[in-house]
């Protein structure tokens, strides 16, 4: 019975750091794409000023 409680726990611990990974991921993705489109729209004004 000891052994199913502790795997439980166990199974417990992994997926809420599974869900926390994610939700970190998911974090860093939206940074970047941000950081991505700032520097499109910065290129197009530079490209303009250049001409």
């Amino acid at each position: 019975m000891a052994k199913i409680a502790k795997a439980s726990k166990s199974t417990e611990k992994k997926v809420a750091f599974q869900k926390k990974q994610e939700e970190g991921g998911k974090k860093v993705l939206e940074y970047i794409f941000g950081a991505l489109i700032i520097l499109a729209i910065l290129f197009v004004v530079y490209s303009f000023i250049i001409m």
